[in-house]
Order: structure tokens, then sequence, then C-alpha cells
């Protein structure tokens, strides 16, 4: 059976949210204020712009955009825990130029999703308590390739874990050191208020910490809108913002 490949599919609801004169960016608004306000205030800011053969984001240029589903892998995360709960695969790709440094770093994603035990109950809060797993891979000539690795529930905001292959303890294998030192990136998917009153997020954010500190944030939707401390190596800010944009290719479908 042939892949099926197909652009992003935010951008099918985005176009029809801008022929009916609202636009993209006002749909964003909720998710672009969960950024941390200091990154938005001193960092620099990116904004999708169209060059030919993909899109300009800053210095940056995206190209070979593609996302597509496919066969679980049996031995992945999820497929090999529970085979009586359906899984599903999806593969999201991209290449990252930098012309500063001269690098092109080409980025894959793959997320497994697995409908939760409790599926009647989220449908009641019409919201999607699917679990996944993602595994990433930034890589380019002459530098060690970066990962991304998460698993967790979409009713929830969650962390993952981003590393160089120079640090980690293996291949495969994250850093192990002192906590708190690691870089993590946190996926919002909703707004939580006063501590307890959750409001989904339009489309999710990600953001870069390190020891605490927002480093680079992006908008998981369309238009692509980032910031980057200006601080950031761009050894770190490259693979990260990769990864980043390929996390905004998979299908999330937050809400039921």
């Amino acid at each position: 059976m042939v892949p099926r490949v197909t652009s992003p599919r935010r951008g099918v609801s985005c176009l029809l949210v801008l022929v009916l004169g609202a636009g993209c960016g006002v749909m964003q608004r909720p998710s672009v204020k969960m950024v941390d306000p200091g990154l938005v205030a001193h960092g620099m800011t990116m904004e999708r712009e169209r060059v030919r053969g993909g899109f300009a984001l800053g210095p940056y240029v995206v190209r070979d955009l593609a996302v597509r589903s496919e066969a679980p892998d049996p031995d992945g995360p999820l497929a090999r825990e529970d085979v009586r709960r359906p899984v599903t695969q999806d593969r999201a790709e991209l290449t990252l130029e930098a012309p500063d440094t001269g690098r092109t770093w080409t980025s894959v994603c793959t997320v497994q999703r697995r409908a939760p035990r409790s599926a009647d109950f989220h449908a009641v809060l019409d919201e999607n308590g699917d679990e996944v797993a993602v595994d990433c891979t930034a890589s380019t000539k002459g530098v060690p390739p970066w990962r991304f690795r998460t698993r967790a529930a979409l009713s929830r905001n969650f962390v993952g874990q981003v590393w160089s292959e120079a640090q980690g303890s293996g291949e495969d294998e994250p850093p192990t050191g002192e906590p708190g030192r690691e870089w993590t990136v946190e996926i919002l998917t909703r707004a939580i208020h006063f501590g307890r009153l959750e409001r989904l997020l339009p489309v999710p954010v990600a953001q870069l910490r390190h020891r605490g500190a927002a480093e680079l944030a992006v908008v998981l939707g369309r238009p692509e809108r980032a910031w980057v401390a200006r601080r950031l190596d761009p050894q770190v800010t490259e693979p990260v913002l990769a990864l980043l944009l390929t996390l905004r290719l998979l299908p999330w479908e937050l809400a039921e």
C-alpha cells in the first residue's frame, strides 16, 4: 500500500478561516499568550514568509515538508504494549536551511497514537485523551544528531526531552545528570486559569527550556511563528527549531 502524503492538515482549516476574513493569526492569539512573556519581549520574533519551494522563518528556510500515515511499527513504544487497543502511526519530515552557518538540517518525527482506556469519558468532555509517543531526529553533516522524545496523554500539557547524541548516554538514550540542567520541551495544549480551570488552545505551543528559562518557542500551527532568545547558540537553535517545526506537521487533533 502506497503511503498517503498530504500537506499539513491545519492548512485546510486555516484556509477556510482566511476566506471568512478572521485569519489564522487571530485564531492563534490564545496560544501566543502562552509563550513566555520574557521571550516575547526580548527574543527575536520570526514569522512565516513565502519563498519558492517552502517558507522562510527569520533567516531560516524550510523546505520539503511532508506528512504521511503509515503502518504502525509493531516494535514501537505503544504498539508493543497493548494489542487490544488500535494504534496509528504518522511520520513528518522537513529540511531547514541555516544560511548563516551553511548547515541544512533534515528532521523526521514519528508519532504513535492510541485511544485511551476511558475514551467515553474524554468524549463527554469534548477532548482528545489519546496517548502519544513521539520520537524525532534532526541531523546534518559534521554535527551529532539531535533527538526529541516524549510520551504523554493529549488531555493535558506535557514535557519531552531534547538532547544532542554527543551528550546522551547512548544513541537512543537521553543524558543522565543533574536534574534541571537538561534541555526540555514543554508542549502546551491548554491554558490553566486559577490553578484548575482549563481551556483548550486552538493550536499547541512548544517551548524549549533550559534551567527554567524559555529559550525558544514555536506555535504549532499556521502561519508559523517562533521566538528565539538572542543568547541561544546556533548549534542549539537550528536543530531544535527544525524539530519543533516538524512537530507542527503532526496531526494533533486535540478536540474530539
